[in-house]
């Protein structure tokens, strides 16, 4: 299976055409039923986030595209996408129930989010804002500010009320300087007697011994043998994914776990594993995984049926991307430009 985004003609921001092409089965597809995954194992939801919860998307209205079929796409797909710096699997539901997975292509040089919108007048009119009409500048009141009324003359007996209460200032600051005095003699006197006396609450909590804390015992930490062919049909398929990923298996390893996973028909595993690895910088998984679909080395199964040779270009430029040097992705890649 092939699967990619191309841009519409014209171009039109937030909006993108997904072309599926189904090998050995050239029939039309009226509409499409598919789920989207990135390369942390989560999925694409309708409000644009990733989320570990499964989402299926469908679309209708198929039509002929590139010797596939075609259905037109919004922003809603698309700028997550677009966003997403990481590749993306992408897996569809037939009307026969049969499920296909591979990653999904984008065209990135031609595709536009729907923020793009508004740049350029080719796109929308909307961009251009009709400038306001000026008002009328208001016009400003001038404040009345009220009058003040003269104080009226002081009268003697005002005048001496304050001298007698002037006379009283002396008098109250003395008296707050003894009460000063006498209170500093109570504190003193009281501080040494509390200094003296032991803390009897301090001796017995340090008479107390401290137990050490016991481990707790959890279960995130996922056990070393999760990601062994034995717990294929015991773990679900992402739980299995993701500790094989966090195990961090050699490429060998990784490999062995991927020809099981084929042979015990866990399809979306194998794809998943040879995806994420391959992705990550892994040359020796990435020509692996293009050797599945390259008609030279392709040997059909239940989860690689048949040979794709633009899958098989698209992930030997992968291997080659991390390992320039890979004699085996030039060879087959100088091979299939043919």
């Amino acid at each position: 299976m092939l699967a990619k985004i191309i841009a519409c003609q014209p171009a039109v921001p937030g909006t993108a055409q997904l072309m599926v092409r189904l090998r050995g089965d050239q029939a039309l597809l009226s509409n499409l039923t598919f789920i989207l995954c990135n390369n942390e194992q989560n999925y694409l939801q309708p409000d644009g986030s990733w989320s570990p919860a499964q989402h299926w998307f469908t679309v209708d209205g198929g039509y002929p595209l590139v010797n596939g079929s075609g259905f037109r796409i919004g922003s809603t797909t698309l700028d997550p996408l677009l966003a997403n710096a990481s590749q993306v699997q992408i897996q569809i539901k037939l009307e026969s129930g049969e499920t296909r997975n591979t990653t999904l292509q984008l065209v990135r040089d031609e595709l536009f989010s729907s923020d793009a919108r508004g740049q350029t007048g080719n796109y929308s009119g909307s961009s251009v804002l009709a400038k306001p009409e000026s008002e009328a500048e208001p016009v400003v009141e001038p404040v009345m500010q009220p009058e003040v009324a003269p104080l009226p003359p002081m009268s003697a007996k005002s005048e001496s009320r304050n001298q007698r209460k002037s006379s009283r200032v002396p008098m109250i600051a003395a008296l707050l300087v003894v009460l000063l005095i006498v209170a500093g003699a109570l504190w003193w006197f009281l501080g040494r007697s509390t200094a003296t006396t032991p803390p009897v609450a301090a001796e017995k909590q340090q008479e107390t011994p401290v137990l050490p804390a016991s481990p707790k015992k959890t279960s995130e930490t996922p056990a070393n043998s999760d990601c062994s062919p034995a717990n294929l049909d015991s773990l679900n398929e992402l739980d299995f994914v993701q500790s094989c990923v966090q195990q961090k298996l050699g490429s060998d390893k990784l490999l062995a776990i991927i020809q099981a996973a084929k042979k015990a028909n866990k399809c979306g595993v194998a794809q998943r594993l040879y995806a994420n690895r391959a992705q990550g910088g892994d040359s020796q998984v990435a020509v692996a995984y293009a050797s599945e679909y390259d008609p030279k080395y392709h040997q059909p199964s239940e989860c690689f049926k048949e040979a794709d040779q633009d899958t098989a270009v698209y992930w030997y430029e992968t291997a080659l991307q991390s390992e320039p040097g890979n004699q085996k992705a030039k060879e087959r890649l100088e091979e299939l430009r043919k």
